[in-house]
């Protein structure tokens, strides 16, 4: 019938990359905290004290086309960047670029850990209560991916028991979001809906 189908799968890998970065910029400073707390009319400047990226450790789950541009982007805020991919094998990347670890021990070593592998079998719900319970107890997790790969009703546990510092993520399980998902009560979090590849250069890519 004349119909053009395409899979553009490199069309939003910068806007995902970018935003994955403005989330963590974000959980780092506080900023929707910040803002919230001036719209109800206060000024609670020493109550957010934030936390410089320089010398954190990143921990980026999947090194594929979006990982790496994270990566690379990371590095110029002089974040140590470590990795976990079971596909990708020693010697693919420079040693001073980044290192790779198990995931157990990227999640017990990553001040802020961001994710970027697909929805599967294997990786649905990968971050569970346990897992997420292994992070630092000052540490954050973004996750700009796919929804179902962090358990949303585990996450918001973990952070009203403040066993971890903040997540912020930009996809979920259901979309639209459901009016009871557990998150949109959680403390400590940043929601945005499902915009990491929403950009005009990334529309126009598409």
């Amino acid at each position: 019938r004349g119909i053009v189908v395409m899979n553009t799968p490199d069309a939003n890998t910068i806007s995902a990359a970018e935003h994955t970065l403005a989330l963590i910029l974000a959980l780092s400073r506080n900023v929707s905290q910040g803002h919230q707390s001036l719209l109800d009319g206060k000024w609670d400047r020493h109550k957010f004290v934030g936390s410089e990226l320089r010398n954190k450790t990143l921990g980026i789950v999947g090194l594929g086309k979006i990982g790496r541009e994270v990566m690379q982007r990371a590095q110029g805020f002089s974040m140590k960047t470590i990795g976990y991919d079971p596909f990708i094998k020693e010697g693919m990347f420079r040693s001073d670029e980044i290192e790779l670890y198990e995931l157990n021990e990227l999640v017990e070593n990553s001040d802020f850990i961001t994710i970027h592998i697909p929805l599967t079998v294997d990786t649905e719900n990968i971050f569970d209560y346990k897992m997420l319970s292994k992070m630092k107890k000052d540490a954050r997790i973004v996750n700009v991916a796919r929804g179902g790969i962090i358990n949303e009703e585990d996450l918001a546990a973990v952070l009203e028991e403040e066993k971890i510092a903040g997540a912020a993520i930009d996809v979920f399980k259901h979309e639209p979001i459901l009016k009871n998902n557990p998150l949109l009560k959680a403390p400590n979090i940043i929601l945005t809906p499902h915009l990491g590849g929403s950009t005009k250069e990334a529309k126009a890519g598409v």
